[in-house]
C-alpha cells in the first residue's frame, strides 16, 4: 500500500472548481496589491531616504529576524507564544503550497506525485501537529488580550478580526480534513498519522457518509474564502504587520547603535528645523508608524512614560500612523503634544525592543 491521499476529494478537479478557485485568488492578490498601492503612496509624502545600501546584510538579517523570530521570541509570554504560531502556521502555508504544486501542476501537467510513502506521513503528521500547535498559542494569546489584558494593552477592532479570521481557518481545516478522514482512513494505517483529524474524524463520523460529504465540501468552499479572505485584508488591516515587519527589518538603520543625527544651526540654507508637518518626516518614519503593532513593548521599556511623564513611545507613532493615513495636512507637533515630545530621553530603549525592527 502506498501511503498517500486524493487531493480535492468530494469536490473534484476540473474547471468548476480550478477556475472559481483560481479567479477568487486571483481577486484576493489584486486587493493585496492595490491596498499596498495605495499605503506607499501615503509613505512616500515624506523625505526620501537611502535604505538600500550593504544589501546583502540587510536581507540576511531580515530574515534572521522573521524566520527566526529573533526579536519576538525573546520577550517571555506573549512573544514566545507569538513566534511559536508564527513557525506553525508558516509550516501550514508551506504545507498548502506543496500540495497546490502537486494537484495543480507537477501532477496534472507531468504526472509527478511527490506527497507519498515516507515523506508523505511524515508530512501529515507535522502539518496536523503544527495545526494543533498554532490553534493552542492563538487561543493562549486570545485569552491574554480579552480576559487577562495587561495594562496598557490597546485592542482594537483589527484585533478581533485577527484572532476571529485565523481560528477559522484552522479550526475549518481540522473539520474538512476529519470528514475526509471519516470516509477515507478511519481503521486504515494512515489514520495515525494525522492524529487531530482523527480525533475528529470520531468525533463527526455519526454523520454518516452523505452528511459528511455534505460538510466537507460546504467548509472546503468555507475554508478557500477564509483564505483567501486573509491575503486580501493583509494591507487594510494588522495582518499588514507581517509584510511591513518584514520590510522594516531591511530597512534597519544599520549605523552605529545610538548615534543622534545633530542639527546646524548656523547653515543658513535651512529654512526650517525639525518637523512640523508630516512631509517634514522620512519616508522611513511614516513607514515605521505603519508597522507598529500596538505591542507595548516600548512603553513598557520607556523611562519617560514610566515616570509619569505625558509620553508613550507606543501612543506617539501611533499618532504619526494616523495622522498620515487619515489626515495628512495637520499640524504634527498639535496632534502628538509638544509635552510629549519635550519628555523624550533619546536614549532609544524603544529602538532596541521593537520587534518591527525600527
Amino acid at each position: 500500500m502506498e501511503f498517500t491521499r486524493e487531493i480535492y476529494w468530494n469536490v473534484g478537479h476540473g474547471f468548476t472548481t480550478l477556475g472559481p478557485m483560481y479567479l477568487l485568488f486571483a481577486a484576493a492578490v489584486a486587493a493585496f496589491v492595490y491596498g499596498f498601492r495605495k499605503r506607499i503612496a501615503v509613505y512616500r509624502l515624506g523625505q526620501p531616504l537611502d535604505r538600500t545600501d550593504q544589501r546583502n546584510e540587510r536581507i540576511k538579517d531580515m530574515l534572521k529576524n522573521v524566520l527566526l523570530q529573533t526579536k519576538v521570541a525573546r520577550v517571555e509570554g506573549a512573544g514566545v507564544a507569538h513566534a511559536l504560531f508564527f513557525w506553525s502556521f508558516f509550516a501550514l502555508v508551506i504545507g498548502t503550497t506543496l500540495i497546490v504544486l502537486q494537484a495543480d501542476f507537477s501532477d496534472l501537467l507531468f504526472d509527478v506525485k511527490f506527497l507519498k510513502g515516507t515523506f508523505y506521513l511524515v508530512f501529515s503528521l507535522v502539518l496536523d501537529l503544527a495545526g494543533l500547535l498554532a490553534i493552542l498559542m492563538l487561543g493562549g494569546l486570545l485569552v491574554r488580550r480579552y480576559l487577562f489584558t495587561p495594562e496598557g494593552l490597546i485592542t482594537k477592532r483589527d484585533d478581533a478580526l485577527m484572532h476571529g479570521l485565523l481560528l477559522a481557518i484552522l479550526v475549518t481545516g481540522f473539520v474538512i480534513e476529519g470528514a475526509r478522514m471519516a470516509v477515507t482512513e478511519l481503521g486504515t494505517p494512515l489514520a495515525g498519522w494525522s492524529p487531530v483529524g482523527m480525533a475528529v474524524a470520531t468525533l463527526i463520523q455519526g454523520l454518516g457518509e452523505p452528511g459528511l460529504k455534505t460538510l466537507h465540501v460546504g467548509l472546503w468552499w468555507l475554508h478557500l474564502l477564509l483564505a483567501l479572505g486573509f491575503i486580501a485584508a493583509i494591507p487594510y488591516s494588522k495582518f499588514r504587520h507581517i509584510v511591513t515587519t518584514s520590510a522594516n527589518a531591511f530597512f534597519a538603520d544599520r549605523g552605529p547603535t545610538g548615534k543622534l543625527t545633530s542639527l546646524s544651526l548656523e547653515d543658513e540654507s535651512v529654512e526650517k528645523f525639525g518637523a512640523n508637518e508630516l512631509g517634514d518626516l522620512r519616508w522611513k518614519d511614516i513607514f515605521d508608524a505603519d508597522a507598529c503593532t500596538l505591542c507595548k513593548r516600548c512603553q513598557d521599556r520607556c523611562p519617560a512614560f514610566n515616570t509619569g511623564k505625558p509620553l508613550s513611545p507606543m501612543l506617539l507613532i501611533n499618532q504619526i500612523g494616523e495622522m498620515a493615513f487619515s489626515n495628512p495636512q495637520a499640524n504634527l507637533i498639535d496632534t502628538i503634544g509638544r509635552d510629549a515630545l519635550w519628555a523624550c530621553t533619546t536614549c532609544r530603549a524603544c529602538q532596541d525592543i521593537c520587534p518591527a525592527s525600527i
